[in-house]
């Protein structure tokens, strides 16, 4: 995965995920949400074919890269649990 900044403000981001499709920019954005100081995150792609999706972050205090970072550590620990309840089956 490449990522390119297509536009970046104090609290906005928007950025585009070469080499991805819909799985992953929907779990970060799902995750994005989760977080009370994200006020829009969501991802478009705008030829089905094409992918690379645009993932769209808006905060309302803290930097936008700081929120996808926190998201980041939560999929993260939501895989490692997952495996962690494989291992006990």
């Amino acid at each position: 995965m490449k990522l390119r900044v297509v536009k970046k403000e104090k609290n906005f981001l928007e950025l585009v995920l070469e080499g991805e499709e819909h799985s992953f920019p929907n779990l970060l954005s799902q995750t994005l949400l989760e977080d009370d100081d994200v006020e829009f995150a969501s991802y478009v792609v705008e030829h089905p074919q094409l992918g690379n999706p645009k993932l769209i972050v808006r905060t309302k205090s803290k930097a936008p890269e700081a929120a996808i970072k926190s998201a980041l550590k939560k999929i993260e620990k939501k895989a490692s649990d997952f495996e962690a309840l494989l291992k006990k089956k």
